[in-house]
């Protein structure tokens, strides 16, 4: 893990002035929102979280915006979790169970089709998939279902299957080590923008 308290504002790409408040969702976590290009999660468009394994807990950057995307009226959806991830949505008291949905794909059905048909829909606020492949054009096309359907896809990709270029609107990845956890923002080339450590 690279030594950082904190380590915002190393160039990170510009906050566009369409980012108001009414576009973004805050983070809810510490130091997050000013990490994030547009200080919170967007709520319409794509973005990637690295992890080094399965056993790293990312959902705790999440649970605080989920919770408010669960009161918002529209799905959030979970397309063939984790079993970690999965139990974590379902038992947060912040977010609102009844909001939640488990798709697993039919057989024959990939999980990213599946998750841009369910972006495309406009009938869930968020959805989150763990693809196990990784292509340009896939990314534009869970980008453009996403702006179709007013809807945030997290996609959370293993170290070795993330790409370079990649084509997501925010890109974070986590690294732990003995001495504790951080998460970074990183270009589409991989390059680390800015950073904080996590409690």
């Amino acid at each position: 893990m690279k030594s950082t308290g904190k380590l915002h504002n190393l160039n990170a790409w510009e906050r566009k002035a369409a980012s108001a408040t009414s576009l973004v969702v805050p983070a809810g976590v510490d130091g997050l929102d000013e990490l994030l290009p547009c200080g919170g999660w967007p709520k319409s468009g794509l973005v990637e979280i690295i992890v080094p394994g399965d056993y790293v807990d990312f959902m705790s950057l999440l649970m605080p915006a989920l919770a408010r995307f669960s009161r918002q009226g529209r799905w959030i959806a979970m397309v063939a979790p984790p079993c970690q991830a999965r139990a974590r949505l379902f038992t947060d008291t912040g977010v609102d169970p009844v909001k939640v949905l488990q798709v697993n794909p039919h057989p024959g059905r990939s999980a990213l089709w599946t998750a841009e048909s369910m972006l495309q829909s406009g009938n869930c606020s968020v959805v989150l998939a763990w693809p196990n492949c990784n292509t340009e054009l896939m990314d534009k096309r869970l980008q453009n279902a996403a702006a179709s359907g007013k809807a945030l896809a997290i996609l959370v990709r293993y170290e070795g299957l993330s790409m370079q270029p990649s084509a997501v609107d925010v890109r974070l990845k986590l690294e732990t080590c003995a001495d504790g956890s951080a998460v970074y923002l990183v270009d589409s080339q991989g390059e680390i923008l800015s950073g904080m450590a996590l409690p």
